[in-house]
């Protein structure tokens, strides 16, 4: 308890110091253009995860014919993240995510492991549908003159997620109703608080490459779940799992490298 007071306090008590700071007016950095590489007071900006076209660049160049062209994904797991600059050194985070996924899985199971000589094999369906959403605010503050900036802050976020799961066995030969099991879960919820530093450079005008490290602080409340079995003979039977509670620090790490972009 006394580390998650410490990190609080040292994360307030920085964001504190740095709001306090007198900012030193620099000259912009131009390109050939005219064109300011750095962001400035009123400027927004959106970032990308760019994981993906890395991987693209490197299967191009090593012959890798199952090659995929890159997709933009989320700046950090489970977040977007919008910035609107409030000088030329700090700026407002939202921190934004809505997610859903919905899985569908079919194979052929062996309802006797033990017994190799004797199997009992169904066919087995499994569904998976997943709900997430994370909304968060923050606030950012930069340093550096050069194109290469770093940046630094925290993020109050609000997370909230559900899932469910159902296994499905049928009958190979006709495809008749064996046995089913679902495993519903109730909303869960979490609160954090999670400090990042990062640094990134301007390969063009307003367009940045860089990584980011963070640390949170939070809590997660596991909704309640529910599971249902089905036997053949059509008998349902419901019992309750309960739901869970975490509470700790998260891991140190590099989220992602992003791309990002100022307008």
């Amino acid at each position: 308890m006394k580390k998650v007071l410490f990190t609080i306090i040292a994360i307030y008590s920085f964001s504190i110091a740095n709001a306090q700071e007198e900012e030193v007016t620099v000259s912009p950095i131009l390109s050939k253009k005219g064109e300011n590489y750095l962001p400035q007071i009123d400027d927004w900006a959106i970032s990308f995860n760019a994981d993906g076209v890395f991987e693209y660049i490197g299967n191009a160049f090593n012959g890798n014919t199952g090659n995929r062209a890159p997709g933009l994904d989320n700046a950090r797991s489970n977040s977007f993240v919008g910035k609107k600059f409030i000088s030329d050194k700090k700026a407002h985070r939202v921190v934004v995510n809505l997610g859903y996924n919905n899985n569908k899985e079919t194979s052929i199971v062996d309802l006797n492991p033990i017994d190799p000589l004797n199997p009992i094999l169904k066919n087995k369906e499994e569904k998976i549908s997943d709900f997430d959403i994370a909304l968060g605010l923050g606030k950012e503050w930069r340093k550096g003159n050069t194109r290469l900036q770093g940046f630094y802050g925290a993020d109050v976020l609000l997370t909230a997620n559900s899932n469910n799961n159902k296994v499905t066995i049928t009958e190979i030969n006709d495809g008749s109703f064996f046995q089913s099991t679902e495993v519903k879960s109730g909303l869960g919820i979490g609160f954090g608080i999670q400090g990042f530093l990062g640094a990134e450079y301007f390969i063009f005008p307003k367009f940045a490459l860089g990584a980011q490290y963070t640390y949170r602080v939070g809590v997660d409340v596991g909704g309640k779940r529910k599971e249902t079995r089905v036997d053949a003979a059509n008998n349902s039977n419901t019992s309750d799992l309960g739901g869970t509670t975490a509470f700790g620090l998260g891991n140190v790490g590099v989220a992602s490298i992003n791309l990002s972009l100022y307008f």
